[in-house]
């Protein structure tokens, strides 16, 4: 997933608008995902790290946290908003596998 600026500002924001929606906390995000609220804060401000091991992980994460939201938003009868870049099903991209 190599996302531009721009691309990454908009990510963020409809992170942001999604996580809003939802009856989560970071706190819930973080323990569910076994991640610091620290790591939740740079997924939702889309922090990416440069390269590297850590930078594909903060990709899984970013995919996890987007699902995460996601369910909780449908398990309360309600159906999210499409995102612009995250589409589809984390599987359904090879590196991501």
């Amino acid at each position: 997933m190599s996302l531009n600026k721009e691309q990454r500002a908009i990510t963020s924001e409809e992170l942001k608008a999604h996580f809003e929606k939802s009856t989560l906390s970071k706190a819930d995000l973080a323990d569910t995902l076994n991640v610091s609220v620290e790591d939740i804060d740079h997924i939702l401000a889309m922090k990416a790290p440069k390269f590297g091991a850590k930078l594909q992980r903060f990709i899984h994460l970013v995919w996890d946290v987007r699902d995460e939201i996601n369910h909780d938003i449908r398990k309360h009868g309600k159906e999210p908003a499409p995102y612009t870049y995250l589409k589809g099903e984390k599987e359904d991209y090879w590196f991501l596998q």
